[in-house]
């Protein structure tokens, strides 16, 4: 484990300065993945059909997945303060998207600029090995190597960020979408049966 932290820690520096932003934005790429995935899998879990949330509303409770809930609780608060109709419906249905929404897009930007970041590192590679070349010319191959190491370390880094947050955000996004489908269809048997 020790070795393992060192090995990092030694890329991390030989990298040079745009591994720090490149650790900093997988960081938080990886807390959003993980929020999401667990928040979508223990949704999956809670959902529950229209009838079993109507007979718990009855021993007045709330069950279902956070959305059945979030629109439940907003369906009858109209219903009881304001006129219910297909528009308030849709406005419920839109903020619950949202919220299903989050995160993803800055999930995808993230695992997007990872290569950039990484092309930046390259490039400051290169300019230092130049920068070698022109002072001590090819002589000095431990000079030019740290410019190379740093070319190639941020090109790698960016790519192992870039691939698994790529492909995890279209998963998350798909999900999402799928989501939203079961939410328009709970919403219209909603507002079809009259309410609660």
């Amino acid at each position: 484990m020790t070795d393992l932290l060192g090995e990092s820690l030694d890329m991390i520096r030989h990298g040079g300065l745009v591994m720090w932003p490149l650790l900093v934005s997988s960081l938080v790429m990886w807390l959003m993945i993980f929020y999401k995935g667990l928040l979508f899998f223990q949704a999956r879990r809670e959902e529950v059909s229209l009838k079993q949330c109507r007979q718990a509303l009855i021993e007045q409770r709330y069950i279902g997945a956070f959305w059945q809930q979030n629109i439940l609780r907003q369906f009858i608060w109209l219903r009881e303060h304001q006129s219910l109709d297909r528009d308030h419906l849709l406005q419920l249905q839109q903020r619950q998207s949202n919220e299903v929404d989050r995160f993803i897009g800055t999930i995808l930007v993230l695992a997007s600029a990872a290569p950039l970041m990484g092309l930046l590192g390259t490039v400051s590679g290169m300019i230092t090995t130049f920068n070698v070349i022109s002072v001590f010319g090819t002589g000095n191959a431990r000079a030019m190597a740290a410019g190379i190491s740093e070319a190639l370390i941020t090109t790698q880094a960016g790519l192992v960020v870039a691939v698994p947050g790529l492909i995890l955000g279209a998963l998350l996004y798909r999900r999402a979408e799928q989501i939203k489908e079961r939410m328009q269809r709970f919403s219209l048997r909603l507002l079809q049966q009259g309410g609660l």
